[in-house]
């Protein structure tokens, strides 16, 4: 259920709200500032919902025994999910394109087609690549944290959120931008609530605590600049910044009080949560700005208009779950039905050139110097 929470986020973060004229000049102050307000409390919650995407994960992945094994078969897992979308949201942009007489110049076609043959590594998305990537140096860095005591623990901690965790990414980038760099940093944070905080993650009423200064400062911020600019909205301040502390508040607040409530098991939500990523996928790719950009763009400034961009955002969000969910069940009898095997077979096939690099390099290490290697 989390994880549809955190994704309505997203997908209310990547609507098309630039794409029409969100406030009237002419018109008063206050009318300004409503309609600003509106889409800025609407759409300011994409640093939430990223930071709430990967904390689900990384508040089960710290307590569990790390293996590359297991998460060289969550990285398979997920690229193929990535190809099927990638391919699939490629053909409906040369649809599009094609219906409306116009094709893009051969330098984006061509870096979209690279992009959609080879989406992890070309980085279309930037959620999936840097999770992979973190998987990838997980077992590693559980370890090391690991051997950390609590007390060097708590500094770096305190360390890394004097630095990242309170200036809004508008005022002091930093550089972190959206990358493994932030899945590291909020690990870290999520590795401490875990292992050294138990009074934290077990008790609602820190977890309301938590909520609220979150909220607070959030919201609070962003209506004093809105307050001040309300001509126009500020999209990066601490609301949507995953990197910041009354985001991560917030996030954790959410986790810790879906972890402490009483047991709901539901196969029907389960099955559908697995899809979610798919939402993110379909809003961020350059498919659903095609679609709905010139759709918005005739819209006035006024009530209206915000709840037809609501509706559409919720449009994607089903339609998109609707497709994965059938994916994954056409995948389950056809692609996937021999997954063990093919988990087997990449292992294996890893292993080996581990161990063939590693030998390589002990043959360079162990060539005395002056001497020609190849001969």
């Amino acid at each position: 259920m989390v994880r549809l929470i955190a994704m309505v986020m997203i997908v209310l973060n990547h609507s098309p709200w630039s794409a029409f004229s969100y406030v009237d000049a002419s018109a008063g102050y206050t009318q300004r500032l409503g309609m600003t307000l509106i889409i800025s409390f609407l759409s300011n919650w994409g640093g939430v919902g990223d930071c709430l995407f990967f904390i689900i994960s990384a508040w089960f992945l710290c307590d569990e025994e790390q293996s590359y094994e297991r998460n060289i078969s969550r990285c398979w897992h997920l690229e193929k999910q990535l190809w099927f979308w990638s391919l699939s949201l490629f053909i409906g942009c040369l649809i599009v394109w094609h219906m409306r007489g116009e094709m893009p110049e051969m330098k984006t076609l061509a870096s979209l087609g690279l992009k959609t043959m080879f989406p992890f590594a070309a980085n279309l998305w930037w959620y999936p690549t840097s999770y992979m990537l973190f998987l990838m140096a997980c077992p590693l860095l559980t370890h090391g944290l690991r051997l950390l005591t609590r007390e060097r623990h708590a500094a770096l901690c305190v360390g890394l959120l004097l630095i990242f965790g309170w200036t809004p990414a508008s005022v002091f980038p930093l550089d972190m931008s959206y990358s493994i760099v932030l899945f590291f940093y909020l690990y870290v944070l999520v590795c401490f609530v875990k292992w050294h905080m138990p009074f934290l993650y077990k008790s609602r009423s820190l977890a309301y605590a938590l909520l609220a200064f979150g909220l607070t400062v959030g919201l609070g911020s962003q209506l004093i600049i809105e307050c001040v600019l309300p001509n126009r909205i500020v999209w990066t301040m601490w609301m949507n910044s995953p990197r910041c502390l009354s985001t991560i508040c917030i996030a954790l607040a959410i986790v810790v009080m879906a972890t402490t409530a009483k047991p709901r098991y539901s196969r029907v939500i389960n099955y559908v949560a697995a899809s979610t990523l798919a939402v993110y996928l379909v809003c961020t790719h350059m498919f659903a700005n095609l679609i709905l950009r010139p759709m918005v763009s005739p819209l006035h400034p006024d009530i209206a208009s915000v709840g037809k961009i609501v509706a559409m955002a919720a449009i994607i969000y089903i339609v998109s779950l609707i497709i994965d969910i059938l994916r994954h069940w056409i995948f389950s009898w056809t692609v996937d039905c021999n997954i063990n095997q093919q988990n087997d077979w990449i292992i294996d096939s890893l292993r080996r050139l581990y161990d063939r690099g590693v030998r390589v390099v002990g043959k360079f290490m162990n060539t005395p110097s002056g001497c020609n290697p190849g001969k």
